[in-house]
This record gives structure tokens, sequence and C-alpha cells, in this order.
């Protein structure tokens, strides 16, 4: 298997189940701009299966627009929709994350307090 290095921002909040056994999101990267002039965007769905990582972490620390870098390896998986067709999709299995842009600094600096001290500092 080959390994993966995947740096974006997530799409969404990340659905993660109720006892963290698993946890998905998807990271949306800028590569580069297409004939039409418009952003190329490229997106993957990741899953992780780590129970620690998924309460600590990922509950914890990542929201939509976070930015992280995650390591894994793409795996294929079959599934059947609701209308009960099957597909298949990839998915990037997180071996490891790494979080550049954590929620809770975002809070922080959304707080009526940061917005005080940034008038201050600018005045």
């Amino acid at each position: 298997m080959q390994t993966m290095v995947f740096t974006g921002r997530l799409a969404a909040d990340p659905q993660i189940s109720p006892d963290f056994a698993k946890a998905v999101f998807r990271l949306l990267e800028k590569r580069g701009v297409g004939l039409d002039g418009k952003d190329r965007i490229v997106g993957v769905n990741c899953v992780s299966w780590s129970k620690g990582l998924n309460e600590k972490v990922i509950a914890r620390a990542l929201a939509r627009g976070c930015e992280a870098v995650v390591v894994g390896a793409f795996v294929d998986t079959a599934y059947t929709a609701r209308d009960g067709t099957e597909r298949a999709a990839k998915e990037l299995v997180v071996n490891r994350l790494t979080v550049l842009d954590w929620a809770v600094d975002r809070e922080a600096d959304a707080s009526p307090a940061a917005e005080i001290d940034d008038e201050q500092a600018a005045a």
C-alpha cells in the first residue's frame, strides 16, 4: 500500500460515531487554476478508525474550515446507496493527522475580547 499525504481544509464538521470508533471528514485543497480561470479544487474523503484520535483530537480540534495534514493509505469501499444502487468510493484511511488550524484557536479569535484587543492594537 502506498502512503499518501494530503493537506487541506475541512469542507464540513467531522462526522463522529457516538462511541468515537469512526470519524469521517472531507478535506479540500486548491490545486491551481483551470483553463476556465476558476480555482481547481480537489477533495478527498478521510476516515479514522482510531478511537483515541477521534475522541481527543478530531472531535475537539477540527471543524469546518480548519486546516489539517493527513497521512494515510487509500482504500476502495463498496456500499449500497439509499436508492439501492451499488457504489464504490475511495477513502483515505488516516494513519497520522496534524492539525494546522485548530477550531479552539478560531473560537478564541472570534471572541469579543479578541476584537477589542485588535482594535486597541490598531489605535
